[in-house]
């Protein structure tokens, strides 16, 4: 799960940039997840909605998720992006609490929540996994919180960059060649700010040589420190 952590931040903690490596939740949660089905599900397709019963827990395996609610008011607020590796649906209790929406085309391994269970009675250490789990995902929303209470857009939209290219480093990809599957506007609402604002701190970065953007899926990071100061700001 993408978390918009602070470099110091980023040192002090063993989740390092705040989305799992591919292929994690293989290796932290073993058999259970494995006992699953194959979804494909295409871009912009609804996985699960919010309310829905939580029957299921899904890994990504290819492709990028999105988490989001629908406000009172209309508005949607993206909660985090799912990455290969990541496990989405964990933490609901009854019915899910969000909605969890393709990005782009996914493949994703869906588990029933039943035989997780059943296997963590049998397993404690798989308990204690999963436990680790919830609370990795709690800490990058108290992360995400504290970012969209407390920093200004432009401090924003860096620490979105340096988020995604710390994940870069953590997958083995170039952490300055930042792939972008998500549209402006899901950016927008992520970060509780409008497409025009995303738009015009990217534009902004580009004027002053913090990054250059090559088309609108790709952005090219050439003053990493800079970026980085801006996001812890």
């Amino acid at each position: 799960m993408l978390a918009l952590m602070t470099p110091s931040e980023n040192v002090a903690r063993d989740t390092d940039v705040g989305v799992r490596r591919p292929a994690a939740a293989d290796s932290a949660l073993g058999s259970p997840m494995q006992a699953g089905s194959l979804q494909v599900s295409e871009a912009r397709e609804d996985i699960f909605l919010d309310g829905d019963d939580a029957r299921n827990v899904f890994e990504v395996l290819d492709g990028i998720v999105c988490a989001y609610r629908i406000l009172p008011d209309g508005e949607r607020h993206i909660v985090s992006f799912y990455y290969p590796g990541d496990v989405i649906g964990h933490c609901s209790l009854g019915t899910y609490s969000y909605s969890a929406q393709a990005l782009t085309p996914v493949r994703l391994r869906r588990v029933p929540r039943s035989i997780i269970e059943r296997s963590m009675a049998q397993r404690p250490e798989l308990a204690q996994r999963f436990l680790r789990l919830a609370a990795l995902e709690l800490a990058a929303t108290r992360d995400h919180l504290v970012c969209l209470a407390a920093k200004s857009a432009e401090a924003k939209v860096a620490a979105f960059l340096m988020a995604l290219s710390r994940r870069n480093a953590a997958v083995g990809e170039d952490p300055g060649r930042i792939k972008l599957p998500m549209t402006r506007l899901d950016i927008a609402d992520y970060l509780g700010l409008t497409i025009e604002t995303v738009s015009r701190m990217l534009s902004k970065f580009k004027r002053k040589g913090f990054i250059d953007l090559p088309r609108a899926t790709l952005v090219v990071l050439k003053d990493m420190r800079g970026l980085a100061t801006l996001a812890d700001a």
